[in-house]
């Protein structure tokens, strides 16, 4: 078979040329059999051919050819980079352009050759071979950049549906945060004044009694439970312990707000301020610790209000803090091992961390496998959620000091 190149390919993947290429002995359909001898001597080729003659050829220029053959004189040049070349020629100049078919001659398209299933064709059948053969390859080629427009703009629809999908939602806190900032600027000087005045422990307090008191729709004058609450809290980094300085910042909290108009707002307001000083006075990590910590104080209460919402966004925003929410565990895809180990009481002991049960994700039924929690604390426990701290089981009624030392190292967050 590969005598006449018969299963072998060329550059382009097609059939070679059905020929054989011997040393001596050459046979193709268009040369017939000839035998063919070629020899060199000071510089010139020659050639001798049974069916062509005898010629003689030398090379003065890189790819360009002179030569006598049979008394004929013969010149032959191809000069340029990639598919389209020019050709020199004794009669002349042309450009022909190379394809997966052959070769097209564009000024003289009776010198294109096509070599269609390694069967080699020159002449005027190769010339509409090429032509059928261009006008298929331009159809082909106009089709998949269609495709690929289309597919670009779907992409792109896709994309640009997916970016409106994330960001709509957003929108109605992006217009809530200008309006603020205009309302901002009305601010009376001395009340700016005053609250730059202010420390990071007084800036800390003041915001987290705005959030636990104010979202609640309560008085500061009624907030010592507030004061209470966090001085016997443990865990927390932000907030101060002194009732003092949150006495000072409730009575500072509310003259700052009778100057503010409108009153409706001032609580919103005043928060959006007291994020611009925190941003320039608090470090990043206790600015991200102070809103956990406001959040966990007001949800010590019960739910969070629409307004607590609010307010605990106004200070993410205005104090420069991103915060992106957290994916829920799927449990069916967690190891059967660490399912296993929370089905059974008393399990986790000495275990690793990946054996403990999650206060935020367990189901109630897997809640009741901590000792000393039953049905009603294990609803008490969802109704913590989001727990960001163990110490937070305190809240739960019955759960106190030593009992939470029992269960710590049974469940994480």
């Amino acid at each position: 078979m590969a005598l006449f190149n018969l299963g072998t390919k060329d550059a382009y993947g097609k059939q070679r040329r059905v020929e054989h290429r011997g040393k001596y002995l050459r046979a193709s359909r268009t040369g017939g059999v000839a035998l063919r001898a070629q020899a060199r001597a000071a510089g010139v080729d020659l050639t001798a051919n049974t069916r062509r003659g005898v010629r003689a050829s030398v090379t003065p220029a890189k790819n360009t050819q002179v030569a006598l053959q049979n008394g004929r004189f013969i010149l032959r040049g191809r000069y340029g980079k990639g598919p389209t070349k020019l050709n020199l020629s004794k009669s002349g100049a042309t450009v022909s352009t190379r394809n997966r078919l052959g070769s097209f001659n564009w000024l003289k398209p009776n010198r294109s050759s096509a070599k269609p299933f390694g069967v080699q064709v020159r002449g005027q059948k190769a010339a509409q071979l090429q032509l059928i053969y261009m006008v298929v390859a331009a159809i082909v080629g106009a089709v998949q950049l269609l495709l690929m427009l289309i597919g670009g703009l779907l992409r792109g629809a896709i994309a640009l549906g997916q970016w409106v999908g994330d960001n709509v939602h957003a929108l109605p806190r992006w217009w809530r945060n200008a309006w603020l900032r205009r309302q901002r600027r009305r601010i009376d000087e001395a009340v700016e004044q005053a609250i730059n005045r202010w420390d990071a422990d007084r800036l800390s307090a003041s915001f987290a009694l705005a959030v636990a008191v104010w979202g609640r729709g309560e008085a500061l004058q009624d907030g010592q439970r507030t004061y209470r609450r966090v001085t016997e809290k443990t865990g927390w980094v932000a907030l101060p312990r002194s009732p003092e300085v949150f006495a000072e910042a409730a009575q500072g909290l509310e003259h700052c707000r009778a100057a503010v108009q409108p009153r409706e707002d001032a609580h919103r307001i005043l928060i959006a301020l007291l994020a611009e000083v925190a941003a320039e006075k608090l470090e990043g990590s206790r600015r991200a610790a102070l809103l956990f910590e406001a959040d966990d104080l007001a949800l010590i209460q019960g739910p969070r209000t629409v307004l607590q919402e609010q307010m605990l966004e106004i200070f993410a925003d205005h104090a420069q803090l991103q915060i992106e929410p957290a994916r829920p565990v799927d449990e069916a895809s967690k190891p059967s091992s660490a399912r296993s180990a929370r089905g059974a009481p008393g399990a986790g002991q000495g275990d690793e961390p990946t054996g403990r049960i999650d206060l935020n994700t367990a189901s109630i039924e897997e809640l009741q496998a901590i000792p000393h929690i039953g049905p009603e604390r294990a609803e008490a426990i969802v109704a913590l959620r989001p727990i960001r701290r163990i110490e937070q089981l305190e809240e739960v009624d019955g759960i106190g000091t030593s009992r939470l030392a029992e269960i710590v190292d049974q469940v994480k967050v």
